[in-house]
């Protein structure tokens, strides 16, 4: 017979399930809406729909759409943040590959929701939401092995993120042929060496 707390915690394990599962219907649900229109025309009653549940279902998690975006963010930026974790600069100035290959593996973890993230569109995207959390992540994580090439940095930064975004973009709108890990070697060559350095592959 099984004692109470066994019982209770049974009860919360599927309780917390189905939160994630229903919450992650409504993330999976506003990114596949922010293919087709921008954030500012998604109302409530529109995503609940998609998501196949009831707009009660919905305030019971969120306050409004932004708050579902939020979410989105927090937990992309959390993942890339964890991906590029005790990363060491210096390393990472001499073979850049590392870096790409871990967020390639991060996209590869979870290929629906990434596919969906990338296709956003509209001027208030997922993406332009994400990229710049994510330079000031990268900039957290090297400032204090940078030195005095601070400023040289923030425009490399700049370059190798708005880049590999766009790159990661264009894979998923291009049906995902080519294999992501050897796509994202090639970026780090081509981020940090220049075309040429591609001749070296």
């Amino acid at each position: 017979m099984k004692s109470e707390n066994t019982v209770q915690e049974t009860k919360k394990e599927n309780t917390d399930r189905r939160v994630a599962r229903t919450k992650r219907s409504i993330r999976m649900a506003l990114i596949k809406i922010l293919a087709e229109k921008s954030l500012d025309n998604v109302t409530v009653t529109e995503l609940s729909k998609a998501a196949d549940i009831n707009r009660k279902t919905f305030y019971n998690y969120y306050g409004d759409v932004s708050m579902v975006v939020d979410e989105i963010e927090n937990e992309i930026v959390a993942d890339f943040a964890s991906a590029i974790n005790n990363i060491d600069f210096q390393e990472i100035s001499r073979d850049p590959s590392d870096i790409f290959l871990r967020l390639a593996r991060l996209i590869e973890r979870d290929l629906e929701f990434y596919a969906r993230v990338f296709a956003a569109k509209g001027q208030a995207s997922l993406l332009q939401k994400i990229v710049e959390p994510l330079k000031k992540q990268l900039w957290e994580s090297f400032e204090d092995q940078i030195g005095q090439d601070a400023e040289e940095f923030r425009f490399l930064l700049e370059f190798v993120v708005s880049g590999m975004i766009s790159v990661y973009q264009a894979w998923f709108n291009s049906g995902r042929r080519q294999d992501i890990e050897d796509l994202s070697r090639k970026l780090s060559v081509l981020a940090f060496n220049g075309i040429n350095g591609l001749s070296l592959l």
